[in-house]
């Protein structure tokens, strides 16, 4: 690795170990999805459509429930990274994030962000962090101002719904979703 300025913030990520979100976040579900494409969300909801090989999933994200399947070849997300909804969202058209393309958001109205940041291809750190906190600013507080959720290789998605009140995890074979109310 060549010597750089960055090379103290490297070395912080590098040794940080992998641990849960802190509080308000819970760990709300964690479904395996073989084949996952994407994941987007309703706009109006803390609903999450999956697209994987296999067809359309759609999780409830306050409940953690899987209330609608679809094993139908409808999974494909178009050209423009959107999905036609099934269940609660039949006659919505939800924009994707994954393989193809997207991003789901990467921060919250309060200031929660996320960052996804590669030290050592082809693994992904995933980084979560507090408000009044980021990366590369005067005011972050390394380690302490941030949480390393994972370290995946294929991530599909990473970021939050529209609300904020969600943060998922999407990988090639797994969704995982962590909620916080209020």
């Amino acid at each position: 690795m060549p010597t750089s300025h960055l090379n103290p913030l490297r070395e912080i990520i590098n040794q940080c170990q992998t641990s849960q979100p802190p509080s308000p976040w819970e760990l709300a579900g964690e479904y395996t999805v073989a084949g996952l494409y994407d994941v987007g969300f309703d706009r109006d909801s803390e609903l999450l459509l999956v697209s994987s090989s296999s067809g359309l999933g759609l999780l409830d994200c306050e409940t953690g429930e899987k209330i609608a399947r679809d094993a139908s070849d409808r999974a494909l997300t178009d050209r423009f990274l959107e999905c036609k909804g099934i269940g609660a969202l039949e006659n919505k058209t939800i924009r994707m994030a994954g393989i193809y393309g997207g991003s789901l958001p990467s921060t919250t109205p309060d200031g929660w962000s996320t960052e996804t940041v590669t030290l050592k291809w082809p693994e992904h750190h995933l980084l979560l962090f507090k408000p009044g906190s980021w990366l590369h600013g005067a005011e972050c507080n390394l380690p302490s101002s941030f949480h390393k959720l994972a370290i995946e290789s294929e991530v599909r998605a990473f970021g939050f719904s529209y609300s904020g009140q969600t943060l998922v995890i999407a990988t090639s074979g797994d969704v995982v979703i962590y909620t916080r109310h209020g």
